[in-house]
């Protein structure tokens, strides 16, 4: 990623590399939200109305969905979920198989002049056989159209959900959640009342994410990296992967490390390649009481420096977050349980706000700038002054937006420190000796 498109750099202090984080997120609104979908067994309100895992469309040959969004878009992203659990059959480990039925062949098409989504003039966007999943978006051209539709000419299963997003000025702000059965389970068994993308966009106005959910029982990096194309096929326009995986890897407390980074590094060099930004979570911890093993911790060090030596942003800390909330977890004392389903949106959500608005903190708040228990380092605000907890010897400034530096003063040793300065918006960055930067906005009344 490009230094000069970034607003600025975040980084672990005092261990870590630098990760760039663009200024600002490109919003692709969402058009569908609560529109009547016209389909050819009648009207439905289900398909829009963001309850995942309820009523859905059954499919059939020659089924249809379509949706009147209105005219201005130059195009849009479409989405479409399905509510069978694992994200595709062919993908699946033959030692947990799926037989679940899915739209395979269908195209997608526009009209400026539909009523009813059966009438009008329609034109093909795309064009799409033998898809092998069951969640899938595509960007298409939508100049001059108002209504979007789903053609299947082939296929069965359900849709539970559909979604199409104004990307007129790109389709940026789209995830897929690859994933265990952990993802599975807290996407597809569990959905919670407020996904990620709800609570992005309670958080960041003008924000709705578009997510696809990709988990699948019982899959290995191994199996994940023997079926990477067809990930990169079905879901290689997606720019974040959102990526939980690894258990699999770990069952039983011990498991090989040095095949998990290998895979994982194929992954992200694939995901890079394709203009992908990968986020790699680290593994949810197990109850061991119910489990009867505990994760290798060595496996959530391969993690974090696959994170440090690819200049990732870090994904959510799973492990500390559920060995201290193992009441979340299954009776298996493995997977989430429906609480523990509304956590992992919220934890994934939590983290990765930073890409869409600039973190800022005014008096009397305060911004933990790691969640790693060894990296405990803070920034607050209090009455205009900055105070700084560092973990190490380094340098702390403060800029304007414009890139003018206010102060800047020496860090001897770990300790509190603070800086204070006239009132706006301020960027304070702290830098260790050995070279790791981290940034954060911060506003001075």
């Amino acid at each position: 990623m490009n230094n000069k498109n970034c607003l600025f750099i975040k980084a672990l202090l005092c261990g870590g590399a630098i990760i760039c984080q663009l200024s600002a997120m490109t919003a692709s609104p969402i058009l569908s939200r609560g529109k009547t979908v016209y389909t050819s067994s009648g009207n439905k309100t289900n398909l829009t109305d963001n309850k995942f895992g309820s009523s859905s469309f059954t499919i059939s040959n020659n089924s249809w969905v379509a949706i009147n969004i209105g005219v201005g878009p130059t195009q849009v992203f479409f989405n479409w979920n399905s509510s069978a659990q694992a994200y595709s059959n062919v993908m699946s480990p033959s030692k947990c198989p799926n037989n679940n039925p899915m739209p395979v062949d269908y195209t997608l098409q526009t009209s400026s002049n539909s009523t009813n989504g059966s009438d009008g003039t329609w034109a093909t966007a795309a064009t799409i056989t033998g898809n092998l999943v069951e969640a899938r978006g595509h960007l298409m051209p939508f100049t001059g159209a108002s209504w979007v539709k789903m053609n299947i000419t082939n296929g069965g299963g359900s849709l539970d959900e559909i979604e199409v997003f104004n990307a007129s000025k790109g389709a940026q702000d789209v995830w897929f959640f690859p994933g265990t059965s952990i993802s599975q389970m807290a996407y597809k068994s569990f959905p919670p009342a407020q996904n990620f993308a709800d609570l992005i966009a309670a958080a960041h106005s003008g924000y709705n994410p578009a997510v696809i959910r990709g988990g699948i029982g019982c899959i290995t990096t191994t199996d994940m990296v023997n079926n990477l194309s067809k990930y990169l096929s079905m879901a290689g326009n997606a720019h974040y992967w959102a990526i939980e995986q690894g258990t699999n890897d770990a069952w039983g407390g011990s498991g090989n490390t040095t095949t998990f980074v290998k895979n994982m590094q194929t992954i992200i060099d694939s995901c890079k390649g394709r203009g992908i930004q990968p986020v790699i979570a680290r593994l949810l911890a197990t109850n061991p009481s119910l489990a009867g093993w505990s994760v290798n911790a060595a496996f959530e060090t391969a993690i974090d420096n696959l994170t440090t030596q690819n200049k990732l942003v870090a994904g959510p800390d799973l492990y500390s977050y559920f060995s201290t909330h193992t009441s979340e977890l299954g009776g298996d004392g493995i997977h989430p349980n429906a609480t523990g389903a509304a956590s992992f949106a919220r934890l994934w959500a939590e983290k990765m706000a930073s890409q869409y608005t600039p973190q800022e903190i005014a008096d009397g708040q305060s911004v933990k700038t790691s969640d790693r228990p060894a990296r405990n380092f803070s920034v607050s605000l209090t009455k205009s002054k900055l105070e700084v907890r560092a973990g190490c010897a380094g340098t702390l400034q403060l800029f304007l937006t414009n890139g003018a530096m206010v102060k800047s003063m020496k860090i001897p040793s770990a300790g509190l420190y603070s800086l204070s300065s006239g009132s706006g918006l301020h960027i304070a960055r702290f830098s260790s000796n050995d070279n790791y930067t981290e940034k954060i906005p911060v506003v001075f009344r």
